[in-house]
């Protein structure tokens, strides 16, 4: 006698700061090993007219209920599930899923085992999870895979057989690795094993990426970095989308040019390209005292839409400035005499920054920010710019 039944394991990203390999491969999948193995069991007519189960999370733990009946916590297994339509519910103290499943009542041969695993993530848009159940063969197919959103690219064994949704019955019984790609998402991958007469169902939810590959420096910044990427669907609720990179950085690490991959706290606070601020949780600020604990903040992420070009929307530029104003507080600039009666204004802080105006000596401008030997002004409603620390005096 035989049983098939998944024996599962979920693993999280690589986390090499040195390898932009490994890097890349932590950002496109969370790799889910699915193996449904065939092994002996003596006391099949035990488990008869009964079906079986096993759950499991990525990232931390959760309660399991069938039917609403609280069961256990992951990892669970059960070979003590009622055959039929079955209501599964994951729970953390933050988050839930849920999905229904028909489950097939075992065989002289095959323990039928549901498998479910899930990354619980931050909302409904930045979660994921794998489904995996048997059904008996009715259209000659072996396997379908389903995903949401739908579209993904399938390939099993490494050649790309097709696009979600996918059925296929050229598959003969043993042992393929599947993967699903699409563009934005993270790639999920499973080991799974094929059996005559049964047809196995996966389903997969795909987790959007909430971070550019590489996180570069915004230009003209010297704290400011971009975090932009191009998935609308990640991008339209920024609330959504700021918890998520939180989330994602502590369980996949993000890539910030010339530091590497890390999974430390990269932000002290994020601006997004509607002018909304948030703190280094992704809270939404919204009062000039909760501004005043961004004091000692030293990096900060820009959340924009790669599809608005470069740079930064004029929203996210008025919430900088209200920002700085309130870290650094009301100082003003004083310009000194230069002995030519004016000062250069460059883009950046450094004599190799670019002369992008000049100010008058005498005059006073707001300081938005401070570096070694530098100080930024807003020179107009259009124009702001680094001049020499060494010509200006600074007052409150």
């Amino acid at each position: 006698m035989c049983i098939d039944m998944p024996i599962s394991t979920l693993k999280g990203s690589g986390n090499s700061a040195t390898n932009i390999i490994m890097y890349i491969l932590s950002t496109i999948g969370v790799i889910t090993v699915i193996y449904l193995a065939t092994s002996v069991f003596t006391n099949i007519d035990v488990l008869k007219k009964r079906s079986a189960i096993t759950v499991d999370v990525y990232n931390g733990t959760a309660d399991v209920y069938i039917n609403d009946a609280p069961l256990g916590k992951t990892p669970f297994s059960s070979k003590e599930i009622t055959p039929g339509e079955n209501k599964i519910k994951i729970k953390s103290d933050a988050r839930e899923y849920l999905t229904q499943i028909e489950f097939i009542a075992n065989d002289k041969k095959y323990v039928h085992t549901v498998g479910i695993f899930a990354d619980l993530g931050t909302s409904d848009i930045f979660s994921s999870a794998q489904e995996f159940w048997f059904e008996k063969d009715k259209s000659g197919n072996v396997v379908k895979v389903v995903s949401e959103p739908s579209g993904a690219s399938v390939y099993i064994d490494n050649t790309e057989v097709g696009k979600t949704p996918y059925a296929s019955d050229k598959l003969s019984e043993g042992e393929y690795d599947l993967r699903l790609d699409y563009p934005g998402y993270e790639t999920q991958t499973a080991r799974i094993n094929i059996k005559k007469g049964y047809t196995l169902n996966i389903r997969f939810k795909l987790f959007p990426i909430p971070t550019p590959v590489s996180i570069k420096m915004l230009e003209g910044a010297t704290s400011f970095y971009n975090l932009a990427i191009d998935n609308t669907t990640a991008t339209s609720d920024t609330q959504a989308w700021v918890k998520a990179f939180v989330y994602w950085n502590k369980t996949r690490g993000v890539n910030i040019e010339g530091t590497g991959l890390n999974k430390e706290q990269a932000f002290d606070y994020f601006i997004d390209y509607k002018g909304n601020i948030f703190d280094k949780d992704g809270n939404l600020i919204i009062s000039k005292e909760e501004m005043a604990k961004f004091k000692d903040s030293k990096k900060g992420g820009y959340l924009g839409r790669v599809s608005d070009g470069t740079g930064v929307t004029n929203e996210a530029k008025d919430a900088v400035l209200s920002l700085t104003q309130q870290i650094i507080g009301t100082k003003k600039a004083t310009v000194l005499e230069t002995g030519t009666g004016w000062l250069r204004v460059r883009d950046v802080a450094g004599l190799a920054g670019q002369e992008i105006g000049r100010v008058t000596v005498g005059q006073v401008y707001s300081v938005l920010e401070q570096t070694a030997g530098w100080v930024k002004l807003k020179v107009s409603d259009t124009i702001t710019g680094w001049v020499s620390a060494d010509y200006v005096k600074l007052s409150e």
